[in-house]
């Protein structure tokens, strides 16, 4: 994007006419060559270029149906929408990010048109799936074939080229290079995750009885935690006010990340006057910026000496100097390290606070262990049993990355969603979205409770399932690119928890002190599914979050 003068809008159609242009204008020359009369020679030159398009069209229908029949394929069954082009279904798609609960539309397409259909827009095929069978294999048995491709990468591009975003030799730099800050003894030691949930707990505590977002705080702790862990910076965003721009601004540029891919393939229209991720990106990088600056500023110092990286940010500016890739590296990981682990904070208390019976038997379990006063080790953590199986209900019903996307390296194919069916034929360069928040809520994977929030289904007689098929469950991803930071991630969501439940006797939402905007629609009351259940509003904008914050209201232990 930096490389660009233009805005997206504007190179999007710079792109596009360049390649009318060129047909229109050959095709004219011809037939002035020929001294055709000029009414043949405008004609010729206005109709080249839809008949080009018409040619490219049969032609690429022709080698599909090759390929079909090699592969012994079918097509995907692709959605009508009322519009040409299917336009409409951009506008549906817009209209579902603003007022409907995350990817009810695909519930929807999913009981019209089966398990995996193609939303192809504007010509561009979009093969929405949320069969664990083809996450599997794209991210397992046929990783190689599967990329997230040059398209995503432009609508992404505000992201840069971290390990989230790259392919190939790229993404395998990104990774072993963030791998080692994960292992065994940095995640034991809690020591970070103890000094900053004190800090929060001093905010908790300044709050007793009156109503708060917590979801604020459970951001700023996890902004405070990842910056030390990974990058050796002192944050302190739960003690002052000096980072509260940054907070809102990742918030921002997800919304508006979200709306390209709700929008795409014809994203770039939208942002034709200005690239409307730039402004909150300059308050991104002049957050990291700094931190960068003194990282590479501490390795001149040292230049000439072994000195052991403390942090992934020390290793990074150790393996190159390009200011671009360490940045791009840095908030990438910074995103992941902030926004997951916070939504993930923020939605199990939400569902502690609505039910409060659980609750009584998860305090009861950590203060049998540790008492109110204790701070839990990684070996105390591992006892916690109804904790874990807490958070991974948590995950399920609010996985923090509801959905992603894959892109077919090449023409290939994807098993059949029925016993015996032959398979989905996939055309090369196709996006794959699947929806891991559709499949974490499937009956047919999960049972007839599934909409439910219920722990013990991961410690009783359902567990069998997950066991059977451990691809109906992917908070973490799966395969080669499979989260490095889920032992982390558990461990500062544990850690949080217990401190949280060895402080607060009770709680509660503060329903009264919701703002509009986090209230969910009276229509969801009458509704199917999950929302018939919710007192707020989830929102889906590249992770989960609660539309307006969570208002709670907390009470000390007697």
């Amino acid at each position: 994007m930096d490389g660009h003068l233009l805005t997206p809008g504007a190179l999007f159609l710079a792109r596009s006419l360049s390649k009318l242009a060129v047909p229109t204008g050959l095709a004219y020359l011809a037939s002035s060559y020929l001294e055709f009369s000029s009414w043949v020679c405008v004609t010729a030159a206005i109709s080249a270029s839809p008949l080009l398009l018409w040619v490219r069209s049969v032609y690429k229908n022709v080698v599909e149906a090759r390929q079909i029949h090699a592969l012994g394929a079918v097509r995907v069954p692709e959605v009508k929408g009322k519009w040409p082009f299917n336009l409409d279904l951009i506008l549906g798609r817009l209209k579902q990010g603003k007022d409907g609960y995350p990817f009810d539309a695909v519930e929807v397409m999913i009981g019209r048109y089966g398990r995996t259909f193609n939303m192809k827009i504007f010509g561009e095929n979009r093969i929405m799936t949320s069969n664990p069978a083809h996450i599997r294999c794209m991210f397992a048995t046929d990783f190689e074939g599967w990329e997230k491709g040059d398209k995503f990468r432009w609508q992404m591009s505000p992201l840069g080229l971290g390990v989230f975003m790259a392919d190939g030799d790229l993404w395998k730099f990104h990774r072993q290079l963030t791998r080692p800050f994960f292992n065994r003894d940095r995640i034991t030691n809690l020591e970070i995750f103890s000094r900053h949930c004190e800090d929060a707990l001093s905010v908790l505590k300044g709050a007793e009885g009156a109503a708060f977002d917590f979801q604020d705080i459970a951001f700023r702790f996890t902004l405070d935690s990842a910056a030390e862990f990974l990058l050796g910076a002192r944050v302190h965003s739960l003690r002052d006010n000096s980072t509260k721009s940054f907070g809102p601004a990742i918030t921002a540029l997800q919304h508006q990340l979200a709306q390209r891919s709700r929008t795409a393939p014809l994203w770039p229209l939208f942002e034709l006057k200005r690239d409307k991720t730039r402004e909150n990106l300059e308050v991104i990088r002049g957050f990291i910026q700094p931190i960068i600056k003194s990282a590479l500023e501490k390795k001149q110092k040292a230049e000439g000496t072994s000195v052991e990286p403390e942090t992934m940010l020390d290793e990074l500016v150790g393996q190159t100097t390009d200011p671009k890739l360490i940045l791009d590296q840095t908030m990438n990981i910074l995103f992941a390290g902030r926004d997951t682990t916070a939504s993930t904070i923020t939605f199990l208390t939400y569902c502690l606070a609505t039910h409060p019976t659980f609750l009584t038997r998860l305090r009861t379990e950590i203060l049998d262990l540790l008492g109110d006063i204790r701070l839990p080790t990684f070996e105390d953590i591992k006892q916690l049993k109804l904790l874990r199986a807490a958070i991974n209900e948590t995950l399920r019903l609010f996985p923090p990355v509801p959905g992603n996307v894959r892109s077919a390296v090449r023409a290939t194919t994807l098993p059949p969603n029925v016993p015996d069916g032959k398979p989905f034929y996939i055309p090369k360069g196709a996006k794959v979205p699947f929806s891991i928040m559709t499949m974490h809520k499937s009956k047919e994977y999960w049972g007839e409770d599934a909409d439910m929030w219920d722990p013990d289904r991961f410690l009783d007689e359902r567990s069998k399932r997950l066991v059977a098929n451990p691809f109906i469950f992917l908070p973490f991803s799966a395969g080669p690119r499979i989260c490095l930071g889920q032992q982390f991630a558990y461990q500062e969501i544990s850690f949080f928890i217990i401190r949280i439940l060895q402080t607060f006797e009770s709680i509660e939402l503060a329903t009264d002190a919701q703002p509009p905007e986090s209230l969910p629609p009276a229509s969801w009351a009458n509704g199917t599914g999950r929302k018939r259940f919710e007192k707020i509003r989830p929102k889906s904008d590249l992770t989960m979050a609660v539309q307006g914050g969570l208002w709670l209201r907390l009470k000390s232990r007697v």
